[in-house]
């Protein structure tokens, strides 16, 4: 649904992304209380990670004979989620925050009363607007 929302309006795209991760982290979390053992999710996320992203070199480069000798080094920090996310796995399981919960929960409550409030008032101006002509 967010990358959804994002097609609709470019704007919500690192919206999208950051729901893509936190999803993703949820699930790591959830393989983890199933399995018991966070090192051996963490572990299965790093080597998927490596079988998943081969190592190619762009077509142009090659084409042109740029070609390096020697492995570069990629920065942890343009290396994607999967560092991040294999580094949480590998930090103390995160502590439930029912405050935050609870916030969220009455901010989306709110949200959707005032949504149907405003879908009320509209009817309401509609009739009125009808009746006049």
């Amino acid at each position: 649904m967010a990358y959804l929302a994002a097609a609709a309006n470019p704007v919500l795209l690192p919206l999208a992304r950051t729901v893509d991760y936190t999803v993703e982290r949820w699930a790591d979390e959830h393989a983890a209380r199933v399995t018991g053992d966070r090192r051996l999710v963490a572990a299965t996320i790093g080597q998927v990670a490596m079988l998943a992203t081969p190592a190619a070199r762009p077509a142009a480069a090659a084409a042109l004979g740029i070609v390096t000798t020697r492995p570069r080094r990629i920065s942890v920090a343009w290396a994607g989620p999967v560092p991040r996310r294999v580094a949480a796995l590998l930090a103390p399981p995160p502590r439930t925050r029912a405050v935050l919960l609870a916030a969220a929960v009455l901010v989306v409550l709110l949200a959707g009363a005032s949504a149907l409030q405003a879908a009320r008032d509209l009817h309401a101006l509609l009739e009125l607007a009808h009746g006049i002509h």
